[in-house]
């Protein structure tokens, strides 16, 4: 049991024994108790090892998780610190928030779901993966407007390119969450390496502080050196932001700055996410509401990425080709019908032009599979619109028979409502 004798105790976080106990992971003034409790516990009282107490943990935002996450991550394989995390809920062991998970080692695979987890990364390589898998799990598990996958991507590959290029650490942490009521994606993207305003300070631009430095960094063609980058990524990630109505906040160092519904408010509280003078550290969060479209063309001055997803799944003939039986989730559960739904739409509105939905060389399919992914669609936009938009080929006899069962009951049904 634990002493009631304290060392300290904030608003977020008490400290006892060795005993580090947050109250939430959704205030981000919890990041400095975290590391004011870390570092007095291991500095300052000379514990190599140290118990996190979750019990009181209800709820969780990727900004705190993602830095309190990645700051018990440097005690553990930085500075040897011993952790034993009691009175875990079950969200935090799903999301890798006591060990973050490795892409290049994951034991859950990188098949399932990368939204709701806590990640590593080390390298451009781990960066393009994890990438595409976020924007997989995006587009299966709802439907957004134009211009949000790209955003998305955009957002995702700069920031974290960032921590790769810049940080002068090789390992940076990220977490993406879907916001089902609101359809608001978090996204925390968190390094300790030097910080914006270190990497800044001895260049052309010459930043008076962590804010300055911070302001710096969202304007066009801001780089520490032009040879290694252009500086376009956060300045692109701040126009996607405004348009969208989103939010960003970047905090690195002693300084910060929010953006949200288009206003700037400065944030620096000492010290906030530091954890010494040559690890300040940066935490890059934004907030992007897949309901509402966002010109691509707009936000990058003009030019428009391409959609290399979009591009791959054409053919010779530019038809774009959906193969079912190349799809990870099978053809058997409704589940499965869901995710391949959302993808298909999310497709459609972001190529604006016919999806071909390809059964080559599968065998057979489940009922609520069919009813999910057919009835379903057609339903929503109606016989003739799905015939235009979602022609199907290679459909054997038996799930011809299986299909048409299915739209007949949803028609029928539809009728009697």
């Amino acid at each position: 049991m634990y002493s009631p004798r304290t060392y300290f105790k904030n608003y977020n976080c008490a400290v006892f024994e060795n005993v580090l106990k947050p109250y939430n992971l959704t205030n981000k003034r919890l990041i400095p108790e975290v590391i004011n409790g870390l570092k007095r516990l291991h500095f300052k009282f000379g514990h190599n090892k140290i118990i996190i107490d979750l019990e009181k943990i209800e709820k969780v935002f990727p900004y705190p998780t993602v830095p309190v996450a990645g700051y018990i991550h440097y005690f553990k394989e930085e500075l040897n610190v011993d952790f034993e995390f009691i009175n875990v809920p079950t969200y935090l062991k799903k999301i890798h928030f006591l060990s973050p998970d490795d892409i290049n080692k994951t034991t859950t695979g990188q098949g399932s779901n990368f939204l709701d987890r806590v990640w590593l990364f080390h390298s451009s390589d781990d960066v393009h993966t994890l990438v595409n898998g976020f924007l997989a799990s995006i587009r299966k598990s709802c439907q957004v407007e134009e211009g949000i996958l790209q955003a998305c991507e955009w957002g995702l590959n700069e920031i974290m390119d960032n921590v790769i290029q810049h940080s002068e650490e090789n390992t940076g942490f990220v977490m993406g969450q879907v916001l089902k009521d609101s359809q608001i994606l978090k996204v925390s993207i968190f390094d300790y390496g030097k910080g914006i305003y270190q990497s800044l300070r001895n260049s052309i631009h010459r930043p008076r502080n962590a804010s300055d430095a911070i302001s710096l960094a969202i304007q066009e063609g801001v780089t520490r050196d032009s040879k290694v980058g252009q500086g376009n990524g956060m300045w692109g990630l701040y126009n996607i932001i405004n348009l969208n109505d989103g939010g960003l906040q970047i905090i690195s160092g002693k300084g910060g700055l929010n953006f949200v519904n288009r206003t700037k408010r400065n944030e620096s509280y000492q010290n906030i996410i530091m954890l010494n003078q040559n690890k300040q550290s940066t935490a890059v969060n934004f907030d992007i509401s897949l309901n509402n479209p966002v010109s691509m063309k707009e936000a990058l001055g003009g030019y428009e990425p391409v959609d290399l997803f979009i591009e791959n799944l054409e053919d010779d003939h530019d038809r774009i080709i959906y193969k079912i039986i190349e799809q990870s989730s099978g053809t058997g559960t409704r589940q499965s019908g869901f995710r391949i739904k959302n993808e298909l739409i999310n497709i459609y509105k972001s190529a604006k032009k016919p999806v071909i939905i390809d059964f080559d060389g599968v065998g057979i399919i489940a009922s609520s599979f069919a009813d999910e992914l057919i009835g379903k669609l057609i339903t929503e936009l109606g016989l003739f619109q799905f015939q235009v938009a979602f022609p199907m080929r290679n459909m054997n006899q038996t799930i011809q028979a299986i299909v048409q069962r299915s739209v007949s009951q949803r028609l029928a049904e539809n009728i009697k409502n």
